[in-house]
């Protein structure tokens, strides 16, 4: 099952909807980056790792909207790729 705004929202301890759009929106990129990197579809069946590396992705673009530091990126980053590794499709060329 996909992640979806209400559980991003409750991640984040949003509990208001005025930026349900915004958070839509980092959704949708949060899966697609962690697709893109798998080289695979989520869209039926999502184990939790990939979950977690979305929250980890939304939570971050959601934090850092106005900049982040580098170090900050670098150590979300390697932790939204050490989640997604073993999810990798290693058979697919790109």
């Amino acid at each position: 099952m996909p992640v979806t705004v209400d559980e991003i929202k409750t991640h984040l301890r949003i509990e208001h909807n005025e930026e349900d759009g915004y958070l839509s929106a980092l959704l949708s990129a949060a899966r697609a980056t962690a697709e893109d990197f798998c080289r695979r579809s989520f869209a039926e069946e999502m184990p939790e790792p990939v979950r977690l590396a979305i929250y980890l992705y939304v939570g971050f673009m959601y934090t850092y909207r106005d900049g982040a530091d580098q170090s900050a990126y670098r150590a979300m980053k390697q932790a939204f790729d050490a989640l997604l590794w073993p999810q990798r499709d290693t058979e697919q060329i790109l």
